[in-house]
């Protein structure tokens, strides 16, 4: 069944309908939010918080976007009020080297998620609008002009500060490699 026969089903009152559009959207809106927030229990939180969301508002769904345009949406200003309280757990940072040409596969591992963890930890650190705007398009792949239309800005300012974060994750890399 298509997208907007679901929605409009579930105006309806079709909490069946409505259950298919969670499932649909469940996994990725959750891993866009834990890549946003750096926090895997208030993703599932915030996640379930849009849906709840979506379904008391869904008579307000004008369907000039897609209904994951409009999810997303809601998504990203939970969490960014989640953020701006500070509800956003302490992450341990990890502490490795670079390994040598004795390392081991499991050595490289360690390196390899020590530097996810680092990309991780400085992706937390960006200013909102660019921690967003990173994860959408670098792991969500939308375009910048569904971009735009989530984070209710310009397609101009979704590039600008797409091109601006990617800049401060390589150079904060980058001095990062050379200690």
């Amino acid at each position: 069944m298509d997208e907007t026969d679901l929605v409009r089903r579930a105006r309806g009152g079709d909490r069946a309908a409505f259950g298919i559009l969670v499932e649909r959207h469940q996994a990725r809106l959750h891993a866009t939010l834990a890549r946003m927030t750096g926090d895997g229990e208030l993703a599932m939180d915030l996640s379930q918080d849009a849906f709840v969301r979506a379904w008391e508002r869904l008579d307000r769904f004008e369907g000039r976007s897609a209904f994951s345009t409009w999810l997303y949406r809601i998504a990203v200003r939970l969490a960014y009020d989640a953020l701006d309280r500070g509800r956003r757990q302490a992450h341990v940072a990890i502490d490795a080297t670079v390994p040598d040409e004795s390392a081991t596969p499991a050595d490289e591992r360690l390196a390899a998620e020590a530097t996810a963890a680092e990309l991780q930890r400085r992706i937390e650190a960006l200013p909102d609008l660019q921690r967003a705007v990173v994860t959408l398009r670098a792991w969500d792949r939308l375009p910048y002009r569904e971009i735009a239309e989530i984070l209710e800005t310009t397609e101009t300012s979704a590039r600008v500060s797409f091109h601006y974060a990617i800049r401060r994750l390589r150079e904060g890399l980058t001095e990062e490699a050379t200690r």
